[in-house]
Parts: C-alpha cells; structure tokens; sequence
C-alpha cells in the first residue's frame, strides 16, 4: 500500500530516508546477483581493493596454477 500523499509531507524526512534505505538495499542485492552469476567481477573488486600488507605469506609446498611463475622441477 503506497503512502498516502499528505502523510507523506507530513513525515517526508521520515519518509525519504526509508526510501533512501530501501534504494540502496535494492542496489545492493542487485549488484550481489550480477556478482554470484559472475564470479569474476566479485573477485576482481576484491583484488583491486586488497593491500600489500593484507597479503598472507606463501606457505612451504605451494605450487602457483600460473606456469609462469612456477620454478623449474614444481608440478
């Protein structure tokens, strides 16, 4: 049921910040669903967003998937 008009001006910054609320919780649900059918945006808003030093130290035996940063004789 909308909000009838004159309780509307009676309570409008009442009103506009419930709007403002419900505005941005829609965004974010929408940008939510674009990021799980899409993986790869959430991880590269992620990446772009962590630190140096947020970075965790590699630990013994770890073998990167990238061939290129692989050392000689690691499978």
């Amino acid at each position: 049921m909308p909000i009838p008009k004159q309780k509307y001006k009676e309570l409008k910054a009442y009103y506009d910040f419930q709007r403002k609320v419900q505005y941005n919780k829609e965004k974010l649900r929408k940008a939510v669903e674009v990021m799980l059918d899409e993986p790869e945006i959430l991880f590269n808003d992620i990446w772009g967003k962590m630190k140096e030093e947020e970075m965790v130290d590699v630990p013994k035996g770890w073998v990167p998937q990238d061939d290129k940063l692989k050392i000689e004789g690691e499978e």
